[in-house]
């Protein structure tokens, strides 16, 4: 009879039934502490504790770097990061290679070695006029840079005597002009100072990038008007005749002109 009444209870009242849940000392078997618990109190506990561990976890999620550990939680953010930091790595790229052009041509230059396979340095490029003449190749190349070259109109970098010609056979690849101490040097075209500084061999150094593919080099001056990254005109001061660096042996400039990598005579085209 007993069984059929427990038979008949029902799950909710299961539920309800309570029990006691003793704490007892281990040596004295003493009652410790004691508590009153049904299974519903459990599973409401359980349920809590559930929740608020479900609720920790999304938040560590949602709110900081760990959501970056589920596959494919936040990529639309993302991309546009890495998109952005791609441009930005390009970017700087593209500057590098351009600066590695400017050091390998200053090291050509202020060394006075020429190098035929010197890559060009970035500038201002205009078509180059056909000519109907039947030349070597070597030959169709230094016609068309001569005849560009005289298009163009440059100014002397100061008055005076040459006292020692463009000789590239013996490794001269410009020409020194004397003049009077304290004479002001002026830039031959307008362009952009891409180093202003000092040798051993050159002392004070100045070089300028003009448009179409034309560097000027203007070497042992006693000091420099400008700075690197500085646009100067045509006819402008930018250094003062001197007697700087070990290859100088008298108040002089040596005056070098080079186009598309290659160093040219400037008694072609300028009149000192």
């Amino acid at each position: 009879m007993a069984k059929e009444i427990k038979d008949d209870i029902t799950f909710w009242e299961k539920a309800q039934e309570t029990f006691k849940v003793v704490i007892l000392d281990e040596e004295t078997f003493q009652e410790v502490k004691s508590y009153r618990l049904s299974r519903l109190n459990v599973y409401i506990m359980l349920s809590v504790l559930f929740l608020a561990m479900t609720a920790i976890i999304l938040s560590l999620f949602f709110f900081t770097p760990a959501r970056k550990l589920v596959p494919g939680f936040g990529e639309i953010e993302e991309n546009s990061e890495f998109i952005q930091l791609k441009s930005e790595m390009d970017t700087l790229t593209s500057v590098v290679s351009n600066q590695q052009v400017y050091i390998n041509s200053l090291r050509t230059l202020l060394s006075g070695n020429s190098d035929t396979n010197l890559p060009d340095i970035p500038s201002i490029k205009k078509p180059i006029p056909s000519i109907n003449i039947e030349l070597s190749g070597a030959q169709v190349a230094e016609t068309t840079r001569s005849l560009k070259l005289d298009q163009l109109s440059f100014v002397p970098p100061l008055r005076g005597t040459i006292s020692s010609q463009y000789a590239p056979e013996n490794e001269h690849h410009g020409v020194d002009i004397v003049a009077a101490k304290d004479t002001p040097i002026k830039a031959t075209m307008q362009g952009i100072v891409i180093s202003s500084d000092w040798t051993m061999e050159t002392g004070n150094t100045i070089i300028v990038q003009h448009p179409h593919d034309i560097l000027s080099s203007y070497k042992h001056n006693s000091a420099l008007l400008k700075k690197a990254g500085d646009r100067v005109e045509a006819g402008e001061a930018i250094a003062i005749i001197g007697n700087t660096g070990e290859l100088s042996d008298g108040p002089h400039l040596h005056f070098e002109l080079w186009y598309g990598g290659h160093h040219v005579d400037p008694t072609l085209y300028i009149r000192f």
